[in-house]
């Protein structure tokens, strides 16, 4: 690999990390079979990926792709700035509990027990299945990289990227897995709209039943609770975006179907452990 002066920032824990790469020149070399899976972006620039089967990849800015642990890569960039999030196989693998298996799917046993996964698929860059992981990962970042995130926040915000990236980037093993990727993909897209458990169960084709034991299976959490958490952090995003002192929380807290502020603020502080109002006194327009 060319050795190129790099600024460097890690967080996360053994299960799940995420480390953002600033570059000051052109990079290329090797990046061979390894422990975990990666999933890799770029901020700018373009890279020419290439797997040891002879797969290759033109990768734009913002296109998440993942690496699988098994597999060897080239690689050749020119982008100065680029984030690997890192995911054990144990994080990906024996998820699913209930014992639903695609005899057509490939041999991926080595999830279910642990070890790494054979190989990944990569979506074309129009899949919209991208779409939900692109806005998670810009969510959740800097709460990765945040070292004093309590462990149950971390071990559940583990589990939630883990579900976004598995729902990417595996072969559909079952009907389950579909109708999964498609509530999460609705709860991303209409997270600004007034939504019932009805409607996103009508989303995946399921009844309310239906997809609240879905949800409580792959995720620990009610539907109800996912899209509160996708909601409280897209509010976080943009109090700490705000380049306006005279921005009002609770326009953007009802922007994103928040209308009881007494119960926003709580789950707010809960969740981010600070107030809104200190989200944007942190943010670039702070004075």
């Amino acid at each position: 690999m060319d050795a190129v002066p790099m600024d460097y920032v890690t967080g996360g824990d053994a299960e799940l990390s995420i480390r953002r790469i600033g570059t000051h020149g052109h990079r290329s070399g090797t990046i061979g079979p390894r422990p975990d899976h990666v999933v890799f972006w770029l901020a700018d620039g373009r890279a020419r990926l290439t797997a040891d089967d002879g797969s290759s990849w033109d990768v734009g800015a913002e296109r998440p792709m993942m690496l699988s642990a098994s597999v060897a890569y080239g690689f050749d960039t020119d982008a100065t700035a680029m984030t690997l999030l890192h995911l054990s196989p144990a994080l990906l693998g024996g998820r699913d509990g209930d014992g639903d298996r695609d005899g057509g799917g490939g041999d991926r046993g080595g999830d279910r027990g642990g070890g790494p996964a054979a190989e990944f698929r990569q979506p074309d860059a129009a899949d919209p299945r991208i779409e939900p992981l692109r806005a998670l990962l810009r969510d959740v970042t800097g709460r990765v990289l945040d070292p004093a995130l309590p462990a149950d926040e971390r071990a559940a915000l583990n589990r939630r990227i883990a579900t976004v990236v598995l729902s990417t980037f595996s072969p559909s093993r079952s009907d389950v897995e579909h109708r999964m990727r498609r509530a999460i993909r609705f709860v991303h897209d209409q997270a600004d709209r007034p939504l019932s458990v009805g409607d996103i169960a009508d989303s995946c084709g399921l009844s309310e039943r239906g997809v609240q034991d879905l949800f409580r299976r792959r995720l620990a959490v009610t539907p109800m609770q996912y899209l509160r958490e996708v909601r409280l952090d897209r509010v976080h995003l943009e109090l700490g975006r705000s380049r306006s002192g005279a921005l009002l929380v609770s326009d953007v807290a009802r922007r994103w179907q928040f209308s009881h502020l007494g119960r926003f603020a709580a789950h707010y502080r809960a969740r981010f452990g600070e107030q809104p109002h200190e989200t944007i006194a942190r943010g670039p327009g702070a004075v």
